[in-house]
């Protein structure tokens, strides 16, 4: 049973390397569907606990990745540090944030809000076999096919297999502002990406709005990502691109003073323009969508149940949940998610965040 769960865990690894080693043969500023896919899905456990489905509430230091416009929302500095393992413990991802509230404004604007933060991902233990090709290609044809690469079996070269890491880090620095009745906001990113000795740099750019109370108690969110579109420069001398994607999104919240309550539903739709078919929840021609739907219900404003569901409605896939407490001027989250690659690993996520 061991060896099943560790080939699995392998299986995974190989998925992932083999992404990154797709990444880095694409042609010359060539759009790659899944470019800079390590800074999907953000940060917060709070945000993953209700599915995603964070643009239009963005009330937290989360908000430099949701949606940056809801750093108006922002009412004294607070630290979000973050720990993910995902997919049992295949893939390591931290995200830490910094947020503040600013007494100066760009546009003139009623009050604003600054922020920092940094995503990392980490994939150790990697196989790297590039360098046994010759070895395998025992017939000499200048291919290896599935015959000769039962061959990586052999001791010989299970002792030679080298095994790598990945390593990718996204820095945002955000700004937002209120003015009237909208918020708006955006982000400059740095993004930095390691695969073995290869390695890439880019920059881009977001830009949000967000309107509390847009019809009744119901939000709107918008985040415009990548609008600029993102170039990422690969050592090798190829680059890719990350195309812009919309993320519109509401939130309807209910106050229940007498039973001490709140309640919040949300939604929030991911639409890309890059042809990803049917690994999206839907799509038609080059363009695609996921949905996220979360719900928040909050005890007096101190401990928290969260439910939701991330880019589909498998249960044992695209469920996530969440639980968070609050005891000023700490906050810790708990989130859980599916087993999205059917490796039988699902994802655990926990942070801390302190006011001060």
């Amino acid at each position: 049973m061991l060896e099943i769960k560790d080939w699995r865990r392998r299986r995974g690894a190989a998925v992932c390397a083999l992404v990154a080693l797709c990444c880095l043969m694409a042609l010359p500023a060539s759009a790659a569907k899944y470019a800079g896919a390590f800074m999907e899905n953000g940060g917060g456990a709070r945000a993953l606990g209700m599915g995603g489905a964070f643009t239009a509430i963005s009330d937290d230091p989360s908000a430099t990745f949701w949606n940056p416009a809801g750093l108006t929302r922002i009412r004294s500095r607070e630290l979000l540090l973050m720990h993910s393992e995902r997919f049992g413990d295949l893939v390591d991802r931290d995200f830490v944030s910094f947020v503040t509230p600013v007494d100066w404004s760009l546009i003139g604007g009623d009050n604003g809000g600054f922020g920092l933060s940094m995503i990392r991902l980490g994939i150790d233990d990697i196989p790297f076999t590039d360098h046994l090709f010759e070895q395998l290609d025992t017939n000499g044809d200048g291919e290896v096919d599935d015959l000769e690469l039962v061959g990586i079996h052999d001791p010989a070269l299970q002792d030679q297999i080298q095994f790598k890491s990945d390593q990718e880090f996204a820095l945002f620095v955000s700004y937002g502002e209120r003015k009237g009745r909208w918020s708006w906001g955006a982000n400059l990113k740095f993004v930095r990406q390691s695969v073995g000795s290869y390695s890439s740099m880019g920059i881009g750019a977001d830009l949000a709005l967000l309107r509390p109370d847009w019809l009744g108690s119901l939000d709107f969110g918008l985040k415009l990502q990548d609008i600029t579109t993102t170039y990422l420069s690969w050592s090798t001398g190829h680059n890719e691109v990350i195309y812009p994607a919309v993320v519109p999104g509401f939130a309807y919240d209910w106050h229940l003073p007498d039973a001490r309550m709140d309640i919040i539903l949300s939604t929030s739709f991911e639409c890309r323009f890059e042809n990803r078919g049917e690994a999206d929840q839907w799509s038609s021609g080059s363009f695609s969508c996921n949905s996220h739907w979360g719900l928040e219900v909050g005890f007096s404003g101190k401990v928290f149940v969260r439910g939701g569901f991330d880019s589909g409605f498998e249960t044992d896939k695209d469920l996530t949940a969440g639980v968070g407490l609050y005891l000023h001027p700490l906050t810790v989250d708990y989130a859980y998610a599916g087993d999205t690659l059917d490796i039988d690993e699902v994802t655990h996520r926990i942070s801390l965040s302190v006011r001060f």
